[in-house]
């Protein structure tokens, strides 16, 4: 799967390039299910961050999802125009907005939950060495510790 003309900059057997085509992949699989349901991924990962939260605005999400607060903004509306999602006033601050789960976005975690495993069991994920696992976790975080220095 080389390309001659990007030999040196993008080379699918050097670690890096694999996890981009991985992760491609996985984002293609998770978008299609989830579109029987009339989602998009970045609205899923809304509902489950909403989910684990108790006061969590849209800056929360953008700033945890690594996604733009425009990105965050056009999901968070869909997904309030069609039910899934409450905007309300805060308890501790009323001059700002946390957003609440509806009925129809508590129900859906458990399908998020068996789309997810779906994944995991069909890739083998399960069956990996816990080491590969720790390891690919610190090269995670080294990465994501490299461009916050660049900020």
């Amino acid at each position: 799967m080389k390309f001659e003309k990007t030999i040196g900059f993008y080379d699918s057997n050097r670690l890096g390039d694999i996890l981009f085509i991985f992760h491609k992949n996985h984002k293609r699989y998770l978008n299609d299910e989830l579109s029987k349901y009339g989602l998009s991924l970045i609205q899923a990962l809304c509902i489950l961050m909403i989910y684990e939260s108790d006061e969590l605005n849209q800056k929360d999400l953008s700033d945890g999802l690594y996604l733009t607060k425009g990105a965050i903004t056009k999901a968070i509306t869909k997904l309030e125009s069609d039910g899934w999602v409450l905007r309300e006033k805060s308890i501790k601050d009323k001059r700002n907005y946390v957003l609440k789960l509806t009925d129809k976005g508590e129900n859906f975690i458990p399908i998020l939950n068996e789309i997810n495993q779906g994944w995991e069991s069909q890739m083998g994920l399960n069956d990996l060495n816990p080491k590969f696992m720790e390891t690919f976790k610190e090269l995670t975080s080294k990465s994501i510790d490299l461009n916050l220095k660049k900020e």
